[in-house]
Parts: C-alpha cells; sequence; structure tokens
C-alpha cells in the first residue's frame, strides 16, 4: 500500500482502498446505500473506492465508483441521506458527525460486486486495514481487480 497519493492516479480519478463497517458494506453492494460518509474525505479527486469490509468480515467486496463529493453541515449530509440512501437513522449521523462542523457525503455513481470476497493478505503480504482510506496506487488497484473480478 501507498502513502503517496500522487502515483495513485486512475482513470477517473484517484483509487482509495476504504474500510467500512459490514452493515454498511452489505447495503452499499445492494445498491440501497448510495452515499457514504466520512468525517474527514481528502477532496474530490478520488474516482474509485475498493471496498475492505472490516471485522468481522475482513474481506474486499466490491468497487464503487464516485459521482461526486459533497461538503455540508448535519443538515446537508441528512439530506443527502435521505434523497439518495444513507443506511443510517438521523441520530446515528448525528452521532457520527459530533464535534465536526462540516463533513463528507460520497456519492455513489454505480458499483460493481466481487466474483468472490477476497482476504486482503492473499494480494497484499503486508496489509494493514486503514483507520478510514488508504491511496492505492495504479499497480495495487490492478491488483485488487484482477482478484474481484477475474
Amino acid at each position: 500500500m501507498t502513502l503517496f497519493p500522487e502515483s495513485s492516479t486512475t482513470q477517473g480519478g484517484r483509487a482509495v482502498l476504504l474500510s467500512i463497517k459490514p452493515r454498511f458494506a452489505d447495503l452499499i453492494l445492494a445498491g440501497s446505500k448510495k452515499v457514504e460518509f466520512r468525517r474527514s474525505w481528502p477532496g474530490t479527486d478520488i474516482g474509485v473506492m475498493v471496498l475492505y469490509s472490516s471485522a468481522p468480515v475482513q474481506q474486499l467486496v466490491g468497487v464503487a465508483y464516485v459521482d461526486r463529493v459533497v461538503d455540508a453541515d448535519t443538515d446537508g449530509l441528512w439530506q443527502l441521506a435521505c434523497k439518495y440512501g444513507g443506511g443510517l437513522n438521523r441520530d446515528e449521523l448525528v452521532e457520527y458527525f459530533e464535534g465536526k462542523k462540516r463533513a463528507s457525503g460520497i456519492l455513489i455513481k454505480s458499483i460493481e460486486v466481487a466474483a468472490k470476497p477476497i482476504d486482503p493478505k492473499s494480494i497484499y503480504p503486508q496489509f494493514r486495514p486503514p483507520q478510514s482510506y488508504q491511496y492505492l496506487s495504479p499497480d495495487e488497484f490492478s491488483l485488487a481487480m484482477s482478484h474481484l473480478f477475474p
């Protein structure tokens, strides 16, 4: 995994590995959650998110392509959740963003569900799950895609 975003360009923007709770990963893959919420996000240049479903699943499960990123306050983010499907209720959203004046809603354009979930350690021997997200180099992204969609 690279920490150098300048080497991580893919068509449509940079690629990230996104740690996400299994509940939300499942909703994204089912197509009912079209907005991913983040307390902090690196900007608008992310084009694709490789989804890592965190414990207890601990697998790469699919890919989500980013439509756009909206920076907003809690009320604005709640409106996005209502309009596009946020996968959580208002109390959960407010609690998640407690102490933040503004945060990000990542609108998902499309998804690809993995043919079979992949143990990331099988393709990245030194894998450690990121706290939130981690940039992927073009080679790392290609490797993930070739295993997720053989």
